[in-house]
């Protein structure tokens, strides 16, 4: 049977499907034909049952708790990931998430760093507050997993990130996996942690059936054009003394020209600056331990000299636990055997120590590739910044103490304050990035006063706060409290405050010189003498701000409960609540390292 010739125009087959429909059809009998003409044109009627829905994506909520950006960063790179993978993730940060609804959550996960002697984050105070509260809720539905970034030179290890495992525990909630503690050079172990963490939620969730469709609130990271792992290149522009020369610290102004489309930050935000090896110091190292600097070494995959790796990519003026007890056995004499396996007597030893001290303290012979896996990696440096880009778009500034001390007679620098201060010259370039610290922020409203307390270099993100206040008009009254040694020799920024003063915006100043008189004192002292001026501000509504060293900020809380309770006539119960409440309001703000 002669079958039509297929038209072009009108067909709705192609010509290789043409030529299979031909293929079929020649050799059957007109009454075969018939049937599948039938059953083609009943097939052609039966409408296709429509795709099932599927079913909506479990909502995973990732938290994190950050005081330098290092939880914040792993977190976001944890959430890019999810969604890659078709979960339905959201990132946020401790602070802007609302304690109460842990109740309602089915899958959390938490990555939280540990700040100074133990203490979480300001941006998970909240939170950590909630979950240890003796009425807190129930988790029995809650599943959850922990990554804690930490230093093991401290005493406190990752104690944050351990107190919010257990307590989720204790609450009832169950562990997706074990907690993972992270120390200094946390990248790989926070990967793995990563790769382990998504693939039990894909597991065990419902995922979108395309990771293409947006879901609302789901985590989009903003694009950056520079942070840890791509850091601009900033010029220095200025490096000036701003302590006399007879003073104990050397304490530097530096201005860095950046580009204002590349670079931007806000008052309160910190400068993560990255910095090269003393060449002084790798050479007498290399010297001491008998070591060729053209010797290839290894770190993380990539090839590079030992001597470009020590100037580089290695820690050497923070001698770290780690690397002094994987330097005890192999010194000869039971000395440092002994001191390693004390932990309060390591903490101690290597505070005013560095990697060069160990070798020559206790020499030993080391390989260049053992050496290299020896030491941690060389990390960044975190400067508050003392400027504000209302004042100065093209240029960020730094307030700069000089690490300097003797060993054994001999002097010894630090790593990142000896480079910027002593050997980075003017016009040279250094690799830099912005930490935003959105916990330490001006109020909104540019009418609300602020006070601000700082000892030392913690004065710096108030010259960039009133700097941005003069630029933008704020109406707010401002008063600053400020402690250093000496008013002669240690007042720093002294010209500045006193223009602000001059135009009216710098309404109370309160010092505290504690090398000046026969009593030491501190800026803990000055809120006690003027705890009813304090509290009248703060009933005012002030924003109260605290940036200094770990002490002193305790110091500093310690005294603020003190002179509320005794303006107020309350007891220690009571004013510790009035603190809280402050915190939770979101006006007692905290910067301390």
């Amino acid at each position: 049977m002669a079958l039509p010739q297929r038209n072009p125009v009108t067909s709705p087959f192609d010509e290789p499907q043409w030529r299979a429909v031909q293929s079929l059809l020649e050799d059957l009998s007109p009454a075969q034909m018939a049937w599948v003409s039938g059953y083609l044109a009943g097939l052609a009627r039966v409408e296709p049952a429509p795709a099932a829905e599927p079913p909506a994506a479990e909502p995973i909520t990732i938290l994190y708790g950050s005081q330098t950006g290092n939880a914040k960063s792993v977190a976001e790179r944890l959430g890019a990931r999810a969604l890659e993978q078709g979960l339905a993730a959201s990132v946020l940060g401790m602070a802007d998430y609302h304690p109460r609804k842990l109740a309602k959550e089915r899958w959390v996960l938490l990555v939280v760093s540990t700040h100074g002697e133990g203490e979480p984050p300001e941006n998970a105070h909240a939170l950590h507050s909630f979950v240890h509260d003796a009425q807190a809720p129930r988790l029995e539905r809650l599943r959850y997993a922990v990554l804690a970034l930490g230093d093991s030179s401290y005493e406190h290890f990752c104690r944050t990130g351990q107190e919010f495992d257990q307590r989720l525990a204790d609450l009832g909630a169950q562990r997706l996996m074990p907690l993972q503690c992270c120390d200094l050079d946390f990248q790989a172990e926070a990967k793995r942690w990563s790769d382990g963490a998504l693939e039990r939620l894909s597991e065990l969730t419902t995922r979108r059936a395309s990771n293409v469709v947006a879901l609302p609130g789901l985590y989009r990271p903003a694009p950056r054009a520079h942070d840890r792992d791509n850091p601009f290149a900033a010029t220095l522009l200025e490096n000036r003394q701003i302590t006399t020369a007879d003073a104990i610290a050397d304490v530097r102004h530096l201005a860095l020209e950046i580009d204002p489309r590349a670079v931007r930050f806000q008052p309160g935000d910190a400068l993560g600056v990255w910095f090269r090896n003393d060449p002084n110091l790798v050479a007498v190292l290399l010297d001491q331990l008998g070591l060729d600097g053209d010797s290839p070494v290894r770190l993380d995959d990539e090839e590079s000299s030992l001597h470009q790796a020590l100037s580089e990519r290695l820690e050497l003026t923070r001698l770290h636990p780690k690397t002094l007890s994987g330097w005890a056995p192999r010194a000869s004499g039971p000395d440092l055997a002994e001191l390693a396996a004390d932990g309060a007597r390591v903490r101690d030893w290597i505070a005013t120590r560095q990697f060069i001290d160990l070798v020559t303290a206790y020499p030993a012979a080391i390989e260049a590739q053992d050496l290299a896996a020896l030491l941690p990696p060389l990390t960044p440096r975190l400067y508050s910044i003392a400027s504000s880009q209302a004042a100065f778009e093209d240029e960020v500034h730094l307030t700069v103490s000089l690490v300097r001390s003797a060993t054994a007679g001999a002097e010894r620098l630090g790593g990142a304050t000896g480079f910027l201060c002593e050997r980075l010259a003017r016009g040279a370039s250094v690799g830099v990035y912005v930490v935003e610290n959105p916990g330490f922020r001006l109020p909104e409203d540019g009418s609300t006063p602020v006070i601000l307390i700082g000892a030392g270099t913690g004065v710096a993100p108030y010259r960039a706060f009133l700097q941005q206040r003069a630029a933008h008009g704020d109406s707010g009254r401002n008063w600053l409290i400020f402690g250093n040694r000496h008013f002669r020799r240690d007042f720093l920024y002294q010209l500045d405050w006193l223009g602000h003063r001059d135009a009216g915006r710098l309404n109370r100043v309160s010092l505290a010189f504690s090398r000046d008189g026969a009593e030491r004192r501190y800026v803990q002292h000055r809120l006690r003498d003027e705890g009813t001026e304090l509290y009248r501000w703060l009933e005012e509504g002030a924003h109260l701000y605290v940036c200094g060293g770990t002490a002193m900020g305790q110091a500093v809380h310690a005294a603020l409960l003190e002179a509320i309770a005794a303006a107020a006539g309350r007891d220690a119960a009571a004013a510790s609540d009035y603190v809280d409440n402050l915190r939770h309001d979101g006006r007692y703000h905290r910067d301390l390292y």
